[in-house]
């Protein structure tokens, strides 16, 4: 089969970033089978995804300025390299055990970190790669091969996961990458050639430890603190309240973090102004694209990504009865699936003949047309209810976010793409963890607000002892009515009944709020989308880039 060379580039680069973004997901499905496999609790392997998170958020500042210095291909291949030994290795870590018999979490934890920092540089190196194969005017359709796993692989995760923990084991979501990782290694070698990369013109000059540290420091502290308000307090846990409380805003611990990273961020920032070699070129919000497109981008990251971590919750802990996590995934692949057509359906074609404006005013109307949608959600919503919502969400964020990402990056060329890239793509991971942190706060403030006062609950309880007695009772030969009162187990049943429904009643109509919240931000959105240029025009980029296509010369790709 033979693929153009741009193709072959954009969809090799796609293939190794698939993995990576596949893994901030499939995890999330194999935590109990992990948590009994290692004899820790749910809040110590919790760190599996937290430790894999942070080293993403990490290392991607600093993947555009290593790869200016030491070539973009070199650095992609040793950070895809990275990623699938430390898959190997995580699948491996129930090997080493304890004179007890029991693994160390703590070993898996290490491997998490491993592999993120691989899978994390893959992010902005896949795109820089993908968008140096073609010409600046060509670049939508780059964008569109290399936005399919992006936005694909999350809704994914948890379906593959599922599927592979129930048949072959949870260590098979780590194994899956180890293949793939290398068939992606030996195209990269095999088929990009960047021969005409530009050399940044200050490679020669001294290496930035202290801006390499200032970022990777403060981008971790930052987004763990943020990441902290929406984790489980594992003090809180009781038999009413199984998954136990958030630590929410209230926590010493999430100012502490968020004010280091600020003062790390802060300092970093006077220090690579005055830097001739940045790490980050913070000069690039001085171009007026990049800074509109990075703008709308940190919105969307911040409500979509944040209300779309709340349905999860939603299915497996509000509704009632709850659902599985692998059906609560299966609720969320249409919007990849939606996702995936949009990408396609946005590429070149209509980038160019409508140009970003309006490409992203359709799809931020899609967005909020779905979160209208969620605006009706009830205790009786299952994941065939949400798939028309979540189609239009997957649509509008295909639309919209392809063409952001096009406007951000599409006159950058050579040295500076893999820095720009690193950039557009830190700063939206932060805006995500302030999304989720934000939301999930509104989420747990408008619970309490909607909770059902104490004798409501209390007559709620006597209402569900008399409804489950005759049943326990039957199942219990020889005990009596008056002894039913004093039984742990029933009491237990009851309590854990009256909790599910209090958190029904009072969490569907807050899940609701922060919905109405998010749709008035995608008609904020709206508007915004209207100072987004118009179409492209081809003659600003020049014929001499135009004629760069000819480059595509054929490519035997097996």
């Amino acid at each position: 089969m033979r693929i153009p060379y741009k193709y072959a580039v954009a969809l090799t680069a796609a293939l190794g970033l698939f993995m990576a973004v596949l893994d901030n997901t499939i995890v999330n499905v194999a935590l109990i089978p992990m948590a009994n496999a290692f004899h820790t609790d749910l809040n110590a392997v919790q760190w599996v995804i937290t430790a894999y998170f942070l080293a993403q958020a990490a290392v991607i500042p600093a993947a555009g300025y290593l790869s200016s210095r030491l070539g973009v291909k070199q650095v992609f291949i040793a950070c895809l390299a990275l990623f699938t030994i430390g898959s190997l290795l995580c699948g491996l870590s129930d090997i080493v055990q304890d004179s007890s018999g029991h693994p160390y979490i703590g070993l898996l934890i290490f491997f998490r970190v491993v592999q993120g920092i691989g899978g994390g540089a893959l992010f902005p190196l896949a795109t820089a790669i993908a968008f140096s194969a073609f010409p600046p005017a060509e670049r939508a359709s780059s964008s569109a091969v290399i936005g399919l796993p992006v936005l694909m692989a999350p809704s994914f995760g948890p379906t593959i996961g599922g599927l592979l923990i129930d048949s072959i084991g949870w260590q098979w979501i780590f194994f899956i990458n180890v293949p793939v990782g290398i068939l992606a290694i030996f195209l990269m070698v095999r088929i990009y050639k960047p021969e005409n990369e530009q050399k940044d013109p200050n490679k020669a000059g001294r290496f930035d430890y202290v801006g390499l540290t200032l970022s990777m420091l403060g981008i971790v502290a930052l987004v763990y603190g943020f990441n902290q308000v929406s984790q489980r307090d594992p003090g809180t846990v009781t038999a009413t309240n199984p998954a136990g409380s958030i630590y929410g805003w209230g926590y010493w611990q999430v100012w502490a973090w968020v004010i280091a990273g600020v003062v790390l961020l802060a300092a970093f920032l006077v220090y690579e102004l005055r830097s001739k070699d940045p790490v980050v070129d913070l000069r690039l919000f001085k171009q007026r694209d990049f800074t509109t497109a990075s703008i709308m981008t940190w919105a969307m990251r911040a409500f979509v990504f944040g209300s779309f971590f709340l349905l999860p919750v939603f299915l497996q802990e509000i509704r009632n009865p709850h659902l599985s996590a692998t059906v609560a995934g299966l609720a969320t692949m249409p919007m990849g699936l939606a996702s995936g057509v949009a990408v396609v359906l946005t590429g070149r074609k209509l980038y160019a003949a409508l140009g970003p404006r309006y490409l992203v005013l359709l799809g931020v109307i899609f967005m909020a047309a779905s979160n209208f949608l969620l605006l009706g959600i009830t205790n009786e919503t299952d994941g065939w209810s949400l798939i028309p919502a979540m189609i239009l969400r997957g649509i509008g964020f295909g639309m919209s976010g392809i063409p952001l990402q096009t406007v951000a990056l599409e006159k950058l060329k050579g040295y500076e793409l893999p820095r720009a890239s690193s950039l557009y793509n830190a700063s939206a991971q932060i805006f995500s963890s302030i999304g989720i942190a934000v939301l999930t706060t509104l989420f747990v403030q408008q619970t309490t607000a909607h909770q059902p006062s104490q004798q409501a609950i209390q007559a709620l309880a006597q209402s569900t002892a008399q409804q489950m007695a005759p049943a326990y009772l039957a199942s219990h030969p020889g005990l009596t009515q008056a002894a039913l009162q004093t039984t742990p187990d029933f009491t237990q049943q009851v309590q854990a009944s009256v909790a599910a429904q209090v958190t029904s009643q009072a969490g569907i109509p807050a899940m609701t709020d922060v919905f109405l919240v998010v749709t008035i931000a995608m008609v904020a959105l709206v508007f915004l989308s209207l100072i987004l240029p118009d179409k492209r025009s081809r003659q600003s980029v020049g014929a001499a880039e135009g004629a760069e296509s000819e480059r595509s010369e054929p490519m035997l790709v097996e």
